[in-house]
């Protein structure tokens, strides 16, 4: 990996010349226009590419991937502008792997809505984990809401081999979370089963593997009865190996004050989770 500046007289056709890479992975690297206009000074991220293949007649992602013994994943990480191409082209030079190429070992996952745009959903896809699918809400008896259409992003999140998550949220007819509901349920133990009943039956039969609590703005009184429903989900849905992780705004004390935060429990939420999301972003806009 190199950052190189851009010089007078310079082109995108000659920046990739001149590193031996394709001018689509230099745009889509820097997220620059197809137009092609530079300015000097500025700065560029170049990948260098350490095994390069030149396609042949007939060969397709899946194969070259075979070729080489490396993940079909690998090949569209590293060419990712093939995510919109119906066919490679006899010719066409496509990057098998990277100088320098870092090794992580983490656990990466994102949030996204089923209306998202296909494009920005399988990008994204190529490097997450887990995708949370925003959101199932529920009512006061603890039936289900579905979201509208989870299917087409549900299938290509599955098609990337990234597993799917179905985000639990308690919201109202205006979107907006209601404590109100959260209290109803903790302080329930009917609703609780209803809820974890019709939960198990959508992931068994939409393939869900896991499920993400999303209660904000819990009441305080609530705090425990909140933590209770959470281990009972978890005993309940671990009986058939599916997860719960619980999404949880950041405090930086455990006696800080405020709506997100006072009916939040971070050691009783630990305990009963299979893991904890800390929504550190909550921090930017409340």
């Amino acid at each position: 990996m190199e950052i190189y500046t851009v010089k007078e007289g310079d082109t995108l056709y000659s920046i990739a010349s001149h590193y031996g890479i394709s001018v689509d992975r230099l745009i889509y690297d820097n997220q620059l226009n197809t137009d092609g206009i530079l300015a000097e000074g500025q700065a560029l991220l170049i990948l260098i590419p350490k095994l390069i293949h030149r396609v042949k007649h007939g060969q397709s992602v899946t194969s070259i991937a075979a070729s080489y013994d490396v993940p079909v994943k690998q090949i569209y990480q590293n060419n990712p502008y093939l995510l919109n191409q119906k066919y490679i082209t006899e010719g066409d030079f496509i990057v098998i792997s990277y100088t320098g190429e870092p090794s992580l070992n983490l656990k990466s996952t994102g949030y996204a809505y089923p209306y998202i745009r296909k494009d920005i959903l399988r990008e994204a896809l190529l490097y997450l984990d887990e995708l949370r699918i925003f959101s199932y809400g529920f009512n006061e008896n603890g039936n289900l809401i579905p979201p509208v259409n989870e299917d087409p992003i549900l299938t290509e999140t599955k098609d990337f081999g990234v597993s799917p998550v179905l985000v639990l949220t308690p919201l109202s007819a205006e979107g907006t979370f209601n404590n109100q509901l959260v209290k109803v349920l903790v302080e329930n133990k009917d609703a609780q089963e209803q809820l974890a009943n019709e939960l198990l039956e959508v992931m068994r039969s939409k393939g869900y593997e896991g499920v993400d609590v999303d209660f904000e703005y819990i009441l305080a009184e609530n705090r425990e009865g909140y933590a209770e429903f959470i281990s009972y989900l978890s005993e309940k849905l671990s009986v058939e190996g599916f997860r719960v992780s619980v999404s949880l705004a950041p405090k930086i004390s455990a006696d800080q004050p405020g709506v997100l935060y006072e009916g939040v429990d971070y050691q009783l939420l630990g305990e009963a989770a299979d893991s904890v999301f800390l929504m550190t972003y909550e921090w930017g806009y409340t």
